[in-house]
Parts: C-alpha cells; sequence; structure tokens
C-alpha cells in the first residue's frame, strides 16, 4: 500500500480510506482496467471488416504497446497470481472474463478458426495472447510485438 502511495502521490492514509487492504485495491483495479480494456478493444474492432483485418485489430489493441495497456498487463499479471489465494478475485476475474471473451469471439468472425474446438477457440487465443505477452514483459526476450500478432494470426488460421 506504501509503494502505491508512493506512486500515486498520495498518503497511504488516503489509500486506506478507500481500501480496507492490498486484497481490494487490487481487485478494484482490476475492474477498472479491464473495462477500459474491454472499451478500447471493442472501439478498435467496431467498424473493421469481419476476418483477418478485425482480428489484427483487436491484437493490436490488446498488445501492451503504450503505458495504458502496459499498465493493464501488469494489473492482470498480479490479479492471476493472487487469485490463487482469493476466491474473490478469482470469482472477479472470471466476471471480467466473460466480457472479453466475447470482444475475441466478435474479432474472431471470418477467421478460419478451425483449432481444436474441445476448448473454446477464445480461451485458445486469450492464453497464447495472456503467455506470449507475459514473455514479453517480464522475460526481456528478442521477442517482438508484430512476432506476437503474427504467431497469433497464424495460429487461428485468420487469413482473409
Amino acid at each position: 500500500m506504501r509503494l502505491v502511495a508512493e506512486n500515486a502521490e498520495v498518503s497511504t492514509g488516503m489509500l486506506n480510506h478507500y481500501f480496507s487492504n492490498r486484497a481490494e485495491m487490487l481487485l478494484e483495479t482490476l475492474v477498472f482496467v479491464s473495462k477500459g480494456m474491454h472499451a478500447r478493444c471493442s472501439a478498435a474492432i467496431a467498424e473493421v471488416p469481419a476476418g483477418e483485418q478485425r482480428f489484427r485489430a483487436l491484437l493490436r489493441a490488446a498488445l501492451p504497446t503504450d503505458r495504458q495497456t502496459n499498465v493493464a498487463w501488469r494489473v492482470w499479471i498480479a490479479a492471476y497470481g493472487e487469485a490463487v489465494r482469493s476466491d474473490e478475485l478469482r470469482i472477479t476475474i472470471e466476471s471480467r472474463l466473460e466480457p472479453w471473451y466475447e470482444i475475441i469471439g466478435y474479432a474472431l468472425e471470418g477467421t478460419d478458426g478451425s483449432v481444436n474446438p474441445s476448448v473454446p477457440l477464445t480461451w485458445q487465443v486469450d492464453a497464447l495472447l495472456n503467455g506470449l505477452a507475459i514473455q514479453w514483459l517480464t522475460a526481456k526476450t528478442d521477442l517482438q510485438l508484430d512476432q506476437i500478432e503474427e504467431t497469433i494470426v497464424a495460429y487461428v488460421g485468420a487469413k482473409d
């Protein structure tokens, strides 16, 4: 809480006024950033024709390319880690993933999507996007964001 207060340039007392603990603050932050990312991604694909072009627009809006998306990714990473110990956070994550999967599903319209059907394709795309983006954010590999985009597009067979 102290570190967050310092970065936000507010007192810990102010944070404690709004949040009883770190877990509550993380939960509320997750809801806030996920709503913002959902809006950003929905807007990015709203007027794009179905197929590869729409799917790429989603990936470009979702990848950590700027401060806003980078912060959102870091919040999600922290939330996933904490959810192992918190049922409340796990339930919140599930509720935030429902609209995200709908956004992915819309973005996938017009793509081949002929990968393993035993797991929903939206989950597979989310898992691949998460895995590669987390590698990019945390491992500082030679992996580039455009390589992540190309890998995921090839995976789902999103060719117009």
